[in-house]
């Protein structure tokens, strides 16, 4: 499969497209220079382009827009939640639009599980649970970008499936830090984008069913975030945490 992939120089990005290098052709679209790695080629342009999006998507199968913002972001504060408004809600609607127009009928997204940081730890969130939000734009601007998204499935015969991601770590990384029940070890969010390409309802007569929304989270005891829908999706994570919880080294 030909895939393209945005925010392909974030930890997120690279973690992505290691997970799938050598199984699909790659191209890796950014704001930054970076080197794309074997079987894959790099494109840097902005998703507020329209005219480059549409050259980006130019024989694709398959998007995965992770949703991550670009590395090199504006120091002032106003102005880089300008910038991450406009990325997340007019940059993915300008590249969904080029790909529905490219044809491009499978495409995955990536949202966070951030969204729920309201409620106390002592609930077990699913998919139904409402979002609530807060309002800095970190985070508020990924949900107006998850709703973004939504609304190309409602109004185009393309298959969406949305990614919750929990806070995205690498589990040695954060041996030595305080257990946080939002840690997501990028392996395994890589394998849920590589789970979630499999997924292709773009000819469901209801939006309801092209659309799919799934929480991304972490095996850990009495878990915060649930993520049995995923699972359908052939969701495995490997990375536990469990030397936080007294269960020795995972």
């Amino acid at each position: 499969m030909r895939v393209l992939i945005t925010g392909a120089a974030s930890r997120l990005g690279q973690a992505v497209a290691d997970r799938l290098r050598g199984r699909h052709q790659l191209r890796l679209l950014d704001t930054t220079p970076f080197e794309p790695g074997a079987n894959a080629t790099a494109v840097q342009a902005s998703l507020l382009d329209p005219q480059a999006m549409w050259q980006a998507l130019r024989h694709i199968d398959a998007v995965i827009h992770t949703g991550e913002p670009p590395a090199d972001l504006p120091a002032d504060p106003l102005t880089r939640d300008q910038l991450l408004l406009d990325l997340a809600t007019r940059g993915t609607h300008v590249l969904f639009l080029a790909a529905v127009e490219a044809g491009i009928k499978r495409l995955v997204c990536g949202s966070t599980l951030e969204i729920f940081s309201a409620y106390p730890d002592e609930v077990y969130i699913s998919e139904l649970w409402k979002p609530l939000p807060p309002p800095e734009m970190p985070v508020l601007s990924r949900y107006l970008g998850e709703l973004t998204c939504r609304e190309f499935a409602r109004d185009y015969l393309v298959g969406i499936t949305a990614l919750r991601l929990g806070r995205l770590v690498l589990e040695e990384e954060v041996a030595d830090q305080p257990a946080n029940l939002l840690w997501l070890d990028l392996r395994d969010a890589a394998q849920a984008f590589e789970c979630a390409l499999q997924r292709d309802t773009s000819q469901r007569v209801w939006w309801t069913q092209r659309w799919g929304l799934f929480h991304v989270g972490a095996p850990m005891p009495n878990a915060k975030f649930l993520y049995a829908q995923a699972t359908q999706l052939g969701y495995q994570p490997e990375h536990t945490f469990a030397a936080h919880w007294g269960g020795g080294k995972a």
